[in-house]
């Protein structure tokens, strides 16, 4: 699975490359929402996008409503992971924008991959 993960936290990088074996999937890494824009346009399609929220220059509400107007991107699942509680306006606001998944930090990295396989496999249908 080709996966692009917009995060702009080293550890958590790193966590997600323990999480998600590269035996098993093609990861790509952007430490915010302009950088993965420039990695669609480089290295896309992605199967998923894996999304933090809080990021500097672009956060993640910015990155899913320009993605959403790029037409190639409109059916890509994009997965949130956030520490922001629920009554967030970001929170809101992106789950507004039609999320695949949100995913609470600290993810455990078994129940990451079932909400990545269950969504990938979704987005089959």
């Amino acid at each position: 699975m080709k996966i692009l993960i917009v995060e702009d936290s080293a550890l958590i990088q790193r966590m997600y490359g323990l999480a998600l074996p590269k035996r098993e999937h093609e990861l790509h890494t952007a430490a915010n929402g302009r950088e993965a824009l420039s990695l669609l346009a480089s290295h896309g399609p992605f199967d998923v996008v894996l999304l933090d929220l809080n990021m500097p220059d672009m956060n993640g509400v910015e990155f899913v409503r320009e993605v959403r107007q790029r037409s190639a991107m409109l059916r890509t699942p994009v997965i949130v992971t956030t520490a922001e509680p629920d009554d967030s306006p970001l929170v809101k606001d992106v789950i507004a924008l039609g999320i695949a998944a949100l995913v609470r930090k600290p993810w455990k990295p078994h129940e990451l991959k079932i909400v990545i396989d269950n969504v990938f496999k979704g987005s089959l249908a």
